[in-house]
């Protein structure tokens, strides 16, 4: 990308406004293996990685970076750079089974990253790549190998790789615990209807957290962060 100064306003010839704009749709990143980064301190951190970096009103027009923009108030620039690809699966590991709120999803990547469970599987979740995720994650997965799949995907991947460590689920009804010793992996529910049938036919234990003042349940992000730090220990 040659130097900090020049890298800004580089962009490979086959990134287009057009094919830009895709990049807004997940179908489209999927395509692509790219995605859409906002605001400077992102850019700078992944500008060379970037195949293309735009600042708006210097090599795109206000009204075109707006519409593809996910910011009410935007820094006027962004980048777009590739969608790392999985790699071997880690322990300990997470899996988000189902949720879809971005900003939840953002939170639980930056905890993941935080606390050391460093492959993340998002089975039938929100799209960890969209502009919404990255902004809440503040990029935290690109450090991450993460795993976007269907149940069925991630049960093969169960009964092939995982299997030879505990499966823990964070729902209510069952006990808290301390670190697990060996090799283990967490499950954290969807924001409406918790972790699913289909994740709770595998092999598990469930784990809850103790809550005082007739409190039954936390946003899902929270729980998750008190877990993963709780198990950091």
């Amino acid at each position: 990308m040659g130097n900090a100064a020049q890298a800004y306003y580089q962009v490979d010839g086959a990134l287009n406004l057009k094919n830009l704009k895709k990049l807004t749709q997940k179908k489209y990143r999927r395509e692509f293996g790219l995605c859409i980064i906002e605001g400077q301190n992102i850019v700078e951190e992944h500008k060379n990685s970037a195949i293309g970096v735009f600042e708006r009103g210097r090599n795109i027009n206000a009204k075109t970076f707006d519409a593809i923009s996910s910011l009410d108030t935007s820094q006027g620039i962004l980048a777009v750079v590739p969608i790392p690809k999985s790699t071997e699966v880690t322990f300990p590991y997470l899996v988000l089974d189902g949720v879809q709120d971005p900003g939840n999803m953002g939170a639980i990547l930056r905890s993941a990253a935080a606390f050391g469970y460093n492959t993340v599987f998002c089975v039938n979740s929100t799209d960890v790549w969209s502009q919404k995720v990255l902004r809440s994650a503040v990029g935290t997965q690109f450090g991450l190998n993460v795993y976007e799949l269907s149940f069925e995907k991630f049960s093969d991947i169960f009964q092939r790789k995982l299997n030879c460590g505990k499966l823990y689920i964070a729902d209510l009804g069952g006990k808290w615990q301390t670190r697990p010793t060996g090799k283990f992996g967490l499950v954290l529910g969807s924001e409406g209807r918790g972790v699913s049938l289909e994740m709770k036919s595998l092999p598990h234990k469930i784990v809850t957290i103790k809550m005082k003042n007739n409190t039954n349940s936390l946003n899902v992000a929270v729980a998750g962060s008190i877990m993963l730090y709780g198990w950091s220990q």
